[in-house]
């Protein structure tokens, strides 16, 4: 039995362990192995073992048009110090400029000089002056099913259990730029402490990816988190099983991924 566990492969372990798709509620069968994040988020699409779940094969392939967003928008800063990172990222814009719209939504913010001077205060801690604007619909429909995937990985991972379609998931996502403004939620961040990153032998990528989480309680029912994703944004997500806790905003529930989005929160910050 052991030595016939040793010759499965990976994907057939995971499913093993993992028989139904964590994404939506744990109603439907795996049918493949979804990393989340996706390995496009990594230099070189080259990530530690870690945070495989088992999942449908609808479910894995949906995320697919915001997975190459968000990758883009994780490149943003710092700048690739490599020809071989600078080319990865060529490819990435190549690649997401291919999606209508993007090219015309993803575009400098048409008043710098407005936007710096209403900046005034934090400008000489900014890396750049050169401000991009992210509150676009395909960026914030991108960021929202991201987060909220995620927000549904994290919760498996830091509960051990899969959050049912009765459950759900708000999100809220931050600029860089917020950063510098001093605007992330600070006091919940005290309560997460450093977090943590993936991480195999010597291998960890914590300058690309990190999390912090809570559970607040015993009976696992809840978690929250917060990523941070290189220098470039950040995403805070809040996954309960008691709907009723997160109504009173925006929030998506498991299977999310094979309905269409109602709604989508926009935020209105440069990057």
């Amino acid at each position: 039995m052991g030595e016939a566990k040793q010759r499965k492969t990976f994907s057939q372990r995971i499913r093993e362990d993992q028989p139904f798709c964590i994404f939506c509620g744990g109603e439907t069968p795996s049918e493949t192995v979804e990393h989340y994040p996706p390995r496009s988020i990594f230099d070189g699409k080259h990530r530690p073992k870690g945070m495989e779940f088992g999942a449908c094969k609808e479910c894995n392939e949906a995320s697919r048009e915001a997975d190459l967003v968000v990758a883009t928008l994780s490149r943003m800063m710092p700048d690739p110090k490599t020809a071989a990172g600078r080319e990865e990222v060529r490819k990435l814009i190549n690649s997401v400029c291919r999606i209508p719209g993007f090219a015309q939504e993803f575009q400098p913010d048409w008043n710098q000089a407005a936007t710096l001077n209403r900046l005034r205060d934090i400008a000489p801690q900014l890396p750049s002056w050169n401000f991009v604007r992210i509150d676009g619909p395909i960026v914030a429909k991108s960021m929202t099913v991201f987060a909220s995937k995620l927000g549904l990985a994290l919760h498996t991972v830091t509960t051990g259990r899969i959050l049912p379609t009765s459950g759900a998931v708000a999100i809220q996502w931050y600029s860089n730029l917020q950063a510098y403004q001093d605007a992330l939620p600070k006091e919940f961040l005290a309560m997460c402490g450093p977090g943590r990153t993936l991480r195999q032998g010597n291998f960890e990528v914590g300058e690309q990816f990190r999390v912090a989480s809570v559970v607040p309680d015993e009976d696992c029912a809840m978690s929250a988190h917060f990523a941070s994703f290189r220098q470039s944004f950040a995403v805070l997500m809040f996954a309960t099983e008691q709907p009723e806790d997160v109504h009173k905003g925006w929030s998506v529930s498991p299977g999310f991924l094979k309905r269409p989005l109602a709604v989508v929160p926009v935020q209105q910050t440069p990057s």
